[in-house]
């Protein structure tokens, strides 16, 4: 009976129990069910032979009429009743404690739960769809950032010979305040493993205090004149560019040629002595061949400049 599921296992049972009848209708827990088959219809009938006339008749064929199927299911519910457990039934029924459905605790009953794809391929076309999804919405998302347009401003910026011009005098001078603005001793910093100190650092802040000394202005005042001050007046005042499309401003090409011979004149040819001299020359990366090649670059700039406007 192990493989038979519930409605045969009670068809089985029940056929079991009349078959059986003599031998089992003397048990109590059994003696609820064989009153009721004894008082069906179908019973009396054969009990009285045929002398039931229409009305047996009747009842038998209202008996034969009835679906199997729930005639086992109210005996099943006969042989069940509140007061007697179902143990003492003479026959082997299936234990509550061991359903039928053994693949319930196997390994696959979480794949059946899982909806996995059909195949590697779709699984692929998955994956593949979701990266695609990503880095759109990573796309729209610069797209839509202000970060496109800052960078395109900064381009345009930067793309221009002043804008040449500025970064190499920005150069030149962080080379001369390193020199003029001496570092004071501030405090010590002691070693922080965590971010790299295995040893005490000693923290110095620029000495804002040399910009009232003459060690800091007669350096700055040299360098200031030699490499901005006369280079834009003689590039304000020989401004080709404003001859030609009428244009205000300076020159760049009269910047760098005029920033040139300013620098070979004093720094390459020794046009001024003194101390500020080699203060300027030993502080500005490269010296004095750092300044002409500086004047140099501003030079070439303005000529491509010059050549792409026409």
């Amino acid at each position: 009976y192990d493989n038979l599921l519930k409605p045969d296992l009670e068809l089985a049972l029940d056929d079991y129990l009349r078959k059986n009848q003599t031998r089992l209708q003397s048990d109590p827990a059994l003696s609820h069910f064989y009153k009721r088959l004894e008082n069906s219809p179908a019973k009396r009938e054969k009990s009285d032979g045929s002398g039931g006339g229409v009305a047996a008749s009747s009842a038998a064929t209202e008996e034969i009429k009835k679906p199997k199927r729930r005639q086992t299911i109210k005996a099943r519910e006969d042989l069940e009743p509140p007061s007697e457990p179902a143990a003492q039934l003479p026959l082997t029924t299936t234990s509550p404690a061991s359903p039928r459905t053994p693949y319930a605790s196997t390994p696959f009953s979480l794949a059946r739960q899982l909806a996995l794809p059909a195949s590697p391929s779709v699984l692929a076309d998955r994956i593949e769809e979701s990266t695609t999804t990503l880095s759109t919405s990573f796309s729209n998302l610069y797209t839509t950032s202000p970060i496109p347009t800052t960078l395109s401003s900064l381009r345009a910026k930067l793309s221009t010979v002043t804008s040449i011009q500025l970064l190499i005098l920005s150069l030149e001078a962080f080379g001369l305040f390193r020199q003029i603005i001496p570092l004071k001793y501030l405090t010590t910093i002691p070693a922080i493993p965590a971010l790299g100190l295995s040893d005490p650092t000693a923290l110095k802040l620029p000495d804002l205090f040399a910009l009232l000394t003459s060690a800091f202005w007669l350096p700055f005042g040299l360098w200031f004149t030699t490499s901005v001050l006369l280079p834009v007046t003689g590039a304000w005042f020989m401004n080709l560019r404003s001859t030609r499309d009428e244009e205000g401003g300076y020159d760049p090409v009269a910047f760098g040629v005029v920033k040139g011979l300013v620098a070979w004149i004093i720094y390459v040819r020794d046009g001024l002595e003194g101390e500020s001299k080699g203060v300027v020359e030993g502080s500005v990366p490269g010296g004095s061949v750092g300044l002409m090649m500086g004047a140099g670059v501003s030079v070439l700039g303005g000529v491509y400049d010059a050549i792409l406007r026409k």
